[in-house]
């Protein structure tokens, strides 16, 4: 029997198992992802353009000084939030926090006065998509868009700012749109209420908002 000051410790080391388990089992799905094979596919060319946006920051490295560090903390956390997702339907709180902390620190950093109008932007994002979850809830009579996905956008929102968040949004439903093509050309999705894991493309899209800036609309 676990002794009664045992039990938080206990349950600490189950819970910090899980993870370990649920992390290991992410190593397989990337590599189906980037080898382009099995469930992996379909994610695979929002996998291909964020390595080569990655390059493609590595590159402007000169150009970009302090702001790399913090952009390559980014792309690693989006990937784990993408993984995640893609895996179990669910973005988890933790690289979401961790990347909430370093944005603040970015945006406080680079431009203080702004700091107000991020802020704004990440409840804005968050606001904007619960109403569409919310509507489509509505109409269809199930989720559309998770709380998940909502506060990766509210991220976003902190990160990109105003002018970031069309951009994101448009990036990412066009790469799941070219994700659904692909499964259902491969079998693997046949109803058009079968979900998706949006945090993926989600992801890809507030990425290559960072690396290349917001969409210019004339």
């Amino acid at each position: 029997m676990v002794k009664n000051a045992d039990r938080p410790n206990f349950r600490l080391t189950l819970t910090a198992a899980a993870c370990r388990r649920r992390r290991r089992a992410l190593a397989p799905l990337a590599r189906d992802i980037l080898l382009a094979r099995g469930d992996g596919r379909p994610l695979a060319p929002a996998a291909w353009t964020a390595i080569f946006s990655l390059l493609a920051h590595l590159a402007e490295a000169p150009r970009v000084g302090y702001f790399l560090a913090p952009g390559l903390l980014l792309f690693v956390g989006l990937c784990l939030i993408a993984l995640f997702d893609a895996r179990y339907f669910v973005i988890p709180d933790g690289p979401l926090a961790a990347l909430g902390l370093c944005g603040v620190a970015v945006a406080l950093a680079n431009a203080p006065l702004e700091a107000p109008a991020r802020l704004a932007a990440a409840a804005a994002a968050y606001v904007a998509l619960r109403l569409v979850d919310l509507a489509y809830e509505s109409l269809r009579g199930a989720a559309g868009v998770g709380q998940g996905d909502a506060r990766l956008f509210a991220l976003a929102g902190l990160w990109l700012g105003f002018p970031g968040l069309p951009g994101c949004l448009i990036y990412g439903v066009l790469s799941a749109l070219l994700s659904v093509v692909l499964a259902m050309r491969q079998g693997t999705h046949d109803s058009a209420r079968q979900p998706i894991p949006f945090g993926p493309h989600l992801a890809l899209g507030f990425w290559l908002v960072w690396v290349f800036g917001p969409l210019e609309t004339g």
